[in-house]
């Protein structure tokens, strides 16, 4: 016998992980069709594996694989700090975002327990882990190691701490008991649907990711232009449809020391991150999971957020970023924004930069934005 399962939990929890499941790493072919549907609808992000195969098939990611061990990392905590001025106009950063980068939290805590699991037997084993960057359907094995059940928003509920938890998976070469799944389900109440701006929960357990808040403002690019007033003041990552979600309301806080210090605050001035340096960024935001999509794409959102706030105070920053910025993609979101705001400094900005910007798509932008202005 390689280590008992209940031996294997207390070396978790001794390292401070106390959501920790058990699971056969036998291929999950049931999901096959669920993921073939998702390909043949167009449901499957950029950031997603795209072969079936990958996704269902631990033994690919560690040859021999026989089991599984899931962590749930609860990242919500009781730490919300209030803003030291009233000043505005202010965004909204996720939770999963403020603190440091949970993949590293992750990554630490596995590997944590593989180094205390070699000082317990003597046998020597294989491993992997993977830190919500995994192929595999994480969500479905945290689930069949008994770590949640599945809502209608695709989350993983857990029963303490909701579904505000990050995942990860470590792949062993060696049995080990695994655990049962939880009875319970999602109450099927239907508020995260009805709470998310978008649409993208467009039928219960089923998502549209390229309608989802969360992953619109981690894809690079133009930000698709219908898609923009439902952002709000929303510039990195979504929890409507988490807050609404009564299993939700009566979690457990994180108690992971990591989490307790914030380098992107919950509601941040956005005027400010126009002007961020490179060195400022990765000194705060590029610390925590935010930070993985880089500068250019944090400050597209905050300048769409400005937009949907429509205060006057922004038209001076975005007007200077649409005539100097030298990314056309910043310059072509500031002409978005000023048209929203509207008013005759920004119809002059707008009017030169539809004339004289070098790029076809900025000069386009500004034009239209002058029609809504107007």
């Amino acid at each position: 016998m390689f280590i008992g399962k209940v031996k294997l939990k207390g070396i978790a929890e001794s390292t401070g992980v106390e959501q920790v499941g058990i699971t056969s790493a036998e291929p999950l072919y049931y999901m096959r069709e669920r993921l073939e549907r998702r390909i043949k609808e167009g449901r499957i992000s950029p950031f997603e594996e795209k072969d079936p195969d990958l996704r269902i098939s631990p033994a690919q990611l560690l040859v021999n694989c026989r089991t599984i061990i899931t962590l749930a990392v609860p990242y919500a905590t009781s730490f919300h700090p209030v803003p030291e001025t009233k000043e505005e106009p202010r965004g909204i950063v996720a939770r999963c975002a403020r603190g440091i980068d949970y993949h590293k939290i992750v990554e630490d805590k596995a590997n944590r327990i593989i180094e205390a699991l070699k000082l317990e037997v003597a046998i020597p084993f294989k491993y992997r882990i993977l830190a919500d960057r995994s192929p595999l359907v994480e969500r479905e094995l945290a689930g069949n190691s008994g770590l949640g059940w599945i809502g209608e928003n695709c989350t993983l509920i857990n029963p303490r701490y909701g579904s505000f938890t990050v995942l990860g998976t470590i792949l062993i070469d060696k049995y080990v008991e695994p655990d049962e799944k939880i009875i319970h389900s999602c109450l099927n109440c239907g508020q995260c649907r009805e709470a998310c701006p978008t649409s993208a929960i467009t039928e219960p357990y089923t998502m549209d990711p390229f309608r989802c808040i969360s992953y619109l403002t981690q894809a690079s690019g133009i930000f698709p232009r219908n898609m923009r007033p439902a952002l709000g003041a929303q510039i990195y990552g979504c929890d409507r449809c988490q807050e609404a979600c009564p299993h939700n309301q009566s979690r457990e806080s994180s108690a992971i020391s990591e989490l307790a210090f914030s380098y992107f605050s919950a509601n941040p001035l956005l005027i400010p991150l126009l002007e961020l340096t490179r060195k400022e960024f990765e000194m705060t935001i590029g610390l925590t999971s935010a930070g993985w999509r880089g500068k250019t794409n944090l400050q597209r959102n905050v300048i769409i957020a400005l937009g949907n706030i429509g205060d006057q105070i922004a038209i001076k920053p975005l007007a200077r970023l649409l005539e100097n910025d030298i990314r056309p993609l910043i310059r072509l979101h500031a002409a978005w924004a000023l048209g929203q705001i509207g008013g005759r400094k920004a119809d002059i900005a707008l009017e030169k930069s539809s004339q004289r910007d070098p790029e076809p798509a900025v000069r386009e932008e500004a034009k239209l934005a002058l029609g809504k202005s107007s």
